[in-house]
């Protein structure tokens, strides 16, 4: 929304205020393939509670991992997982 070639059209006062009144689980609805998702228990910029509201309305297949450790970050072992689900997901192993 705000990069270089947008900046002109959106960086404009009521177009940031509006994009405050978007919420994910809107989109979530209409997710279709699978996921994997994963979120910091302690994370206050997306915080659990909302990330479960969009989590819960997904209807594609989806895998959940919680690090109770984390907050807005991620630890190397967490990528890992993440990178271990999509070789599956693309070589069926």
């Amino acid at each position: 929304m705000f990069n270089d070639a947008n900046k002109a059209f959106n960086a404009k006062k009521d177009k940031i205020e509006t994009s405050k009144y978007y919420d994910v689980v809107n989109f979530a609805r209409i997710v279709k393939a699978p996921g994997y998702y994963s979120w910091g228990y302690n994370d206050v910029t997306c915080p659990p509670t909302s990330m479960y509201s969009a989590y819960n309305v997904i209807q594609a297949p989806k895998n959940l991992v919680i690090f109770e450790e984390t907050g807005h970050w991620t630890y190397p072992e967490e990528t890992e997982r993440l990178r271990s689900w999509l070789v599956e997901k693309l070589t069926g192993k």
